[in-house]
């Protein structure tokens, strides 16, 4: 960048761990690194820290996955802070039946761009929202980049973490958000998302006891092999705690199953699994993206509206197939009817329509936009923030609320219970930790691809930007 003004920036997240936190790291380290960019991590709780910094720009993962995010956005909106925000979830459905807006009840986009994961949903958003055009931008789904250039954990220090025995054979599942079926809040984001479909809430929880009864049959049948079942993000909301109900709750006492809540990165668990499974998940892809590791989707009744990444997977409707699959592959290395020419182009075609590259340079086709916003809206901008008294109250309870926090205390107290996540999260200080893990591994890939040099005489946007 000509100027070299220090950019001063707050990153919000829910969690210094997990899918968003894993996202926003390769776009903070080319902020960082080319676009003097100073950055401090804030819990999306912590909105009155727009007031205390009254930072040059907002960075977040998204602005309406959560009430808190589209209220940092509009905040940070009102008080003339420009917004950089992606997409979390950007593979969605664009036959209509998806609600884009999510939690932005104003339904208006207070960030710069809109930063969409595939020409796909880019076009979709013209034409539905054709007053956007310009603001409507391509970069590839930034948090699958660290599929080119991350390492991942190998299974012997996983097993080492976590003091259990060592397996030679790892089945992998990613849980659905059944959860959300038997927690008030995500039973009323179900009822909204099916509002015209009422038999569909029973039917789900049908499909939920089917496939635990699948994963239970085959997890009693092999006990070589250990299941590691990985319970859904986003089943509930962080300030619901205590004991969930799902497809897997019910397994997790047996001895070759562990059952991972949180805290740990998907892409490890991938990476230490022979087979992934799942109900329906965009992890599938992932596996794909690490040397096309064999999906399988557990579907009793496999009719159903979803998206079309489930056709990449192989689909079975009994613990009968799904055992068939796993003898084949713990017989001969492989599944073929997963190895098919077909279905191999299948998958190729499904990542560009999901996440439009997969190069690894999707946190710099972000940084492009985020470069121009620094350039056309930060630059020379005057910051004056007005006080929102709401906001200073929430984070007085934070600030003085964190000398009498005791987790085990706040367990117990119905009001209290919902702010643990937010006591236990708000220094959000894993981020510095990732930051030490993951820059070495992304200074390699910017090296081998001689990525620096092609910032500075300006090449490398006329290769990837479209």
């Amino acid at each position: 960048m000509k100027n070299r003004k220090s950019i001063n920036a707050i990153c919000y997240l829910e969690d210094d761990y997990g899918r968003d936190a894993q996202m926003m790291l390769p776009l903070i380290y080319f902020a960082e690194k080319y676009l003097h960019c100073h950055i401090s991590f804030k819990l999306i709780w912590d909105i009155h820290a727009i007031y205390q910094y009254k930072p040059d720009l907002i960075l977040q993962p998204n602005t309406i996955g959560s009430k808190l995010a589209f209220q940092i956005s509009k905040h940070a909106h009102k008080n003339n802070i420009p917004v950089f925000a992606l997409i979390s979830e950007g593979n969605f459905r664009t036959d209509g039946s998806f609600n884009y807006w999510g939690y932005n009840t104003d339904k208006i986009f207070y960030q710069e761009y809109i930063c969409h994961w595939s020409e796909r949903t880019r076009q979709f958003f013209n034409r539905e929202l054709p007053y956007l055009v310009n603001r409507n931008v391509l970069t590839g789904g930034v948090g699958f980049d660290r599929y080119k250039f991350y390492k991942f954990k190998s299974r012997d220090s996983f097993f080492n973490e976590k003091k259990i025995k060592p397996y030679s054979k790892v089945i992998g599942y990613a849980g659905w958000a059944f959860g959300k079926l038997f927690n008030k809040q995500g039973f009323e984001e179900l009822s909204f998302l099916h509002q015209n479909d009422p038999d569909k809430i029973s039917w789900l929880k049908e499909q939920m006891s089917l496939v635990e009864n699948i994963l239970k049959t085959v997890i009693d049948n092999n006990p070589d092999i250990l299941f590691i079942l990985k319970r859904h993000p986003n089943e509930a909301n962080p300030s619901i705690v205590g004991e969930e109900t799902n497809e897997m709750v019910h397994l997790k006492n047996r001895t070759n199953v562990l059952y991972i809540r949180d805290k740990e990165s998907i892409h490890d668990l991938i990476n230490i699994s022979d087979i992934w499974l799942g109900y329906e998940t965009t992890t599938a892809l992932e596996a794909w993206l690490m040397g096309d590791k064999p999906t399988i989707l557990i579907n009793p009744d496999p009719v159903f509206k979803r998206d079309e990444l489930y056709k990449g997977s192989l689909l079975v409707k009994n613990a009968e197939e799904l055992q068939s699959m796993i003898n084949e592959y713990y017989h001969t290395s492989e599944i073929k009817a997963f190895k098919t020419q077909e279905l191999q182009r299948v998958r190729k075609k499904l990542i560009y329509d999901t996440i439009g590259f997969d190069d690894g340079m999707n946190h710099l086709r972000a940084g492009y936009y985020l470069q121009k916003t620094i350039e056309e809206k930060v630059n020379g901008n005057k910051i004056s923030v007005k006080l929102s008294l709401r906001y200073f109250i929430m984070h007085l309870l934070m600030v003085i609320g964190k000398y009498f926090y005791y987790k085990n205390l706040f367990k117990k107290l119905p009001k209290f219970k919902k702010t643990i996540w937010i006591f236990e999260n708000f220094r959000l200080k894993n981020m510095q930790n990732l930051k030490k893990k993951y820059y070495p591994y992304m200074n390699s890939f910017y090296e081998q691809g001689n990525i620096s040099q092609k910032i500075k005489n300006n090449s490398l946007w006329k290769e990837i930007i479209h």
